[in-house]
């Protein structure tokens, strides 16, 4: 338990260490971001048209048509959403309106027991099998690449998050989680015994 726990923990710190270069120094992932030409009056435009405060918003904001609408009121109604999706603008963005509280700090333990936590489970699922050491690191690889795949593509396929952004965030979580499974399979897993 003791070695696992070890693992576990230097497995978090290399993943934690892996994402703080990814998004710091190596700046794939802002390169992707894009700025308004008018920034002070986009927030103007924002600060005044928030409906409920902090959240996720979307341009059109496709609900429902009215529950008194009549069958062609509900059809012009979902014709009109249909166009505006077509024609644009498309926003989907996380809105705070006013002031927050920045905290590095917090955000940066909160991170590392993120790490932690998926280090634990992964370590779990690792100590179930018997692999030699390659195999242990494509084994947790596999767990990034899958949380790459269920976390990111969907937002790519229904939130139309460009592509290059996509594949960075995907690219990142496989490539933290090799990182963390040449660490974590030094620790977490047996080896295969070869029967004669």
């Amino acid at each position: 338990m003791i070695k696992f726990i070890l693992g576990a923990f230097l497995t978090a710190i290399a993943v934690f260490l892996w994402e703080a270069v990814s998004w710091t120094a190596l700046s794939w992932h802002v390169n992707g971001f894009r700025s308004f030409r008018d920034e002070s009056a986009v927030a103007e435009v924002i600060k005044a048209n928030v409906s409920a405060g902090h959240g996720i918003y979307r341009l059109p904001s496709m609900e429902d048509a009215p529950k008194l609408a009549t069958a062609e009121e509900k059809k012009v109604f979902e014709e009109k959403q249909a166009q505006a999706m077509e024609n644009g603008p498309y926003v989907y963005a996380i809105i705070r309106p006013g002031k927050g509280e920045i905290n590095m700090g917090r955000s940066m333990i909160l991170s590392f027991i993120r790490s932690l936590v998926c280090a634990c489970l992964i370590g779990a699922l690792l100590s179930q099998v018997a692999l030699f050491y390659p195999a242990r690191i494509a084994f947790v690889a596999a767990a990034g690449l899958f949380a790459g795949l269920t976390c990111d593509l969907p937002l790519w396929i229904w939130m139309e998050n460009p592509g290059r952004d996509t594949i960075v965030n995907i690219a990142d979580h496989l490539i933290a989680w090799i990182i963390g499974g040449a660490v974590l399979g030094v620790f977490v897993g047996r080896e295969p015994v070869l029967e004669r």
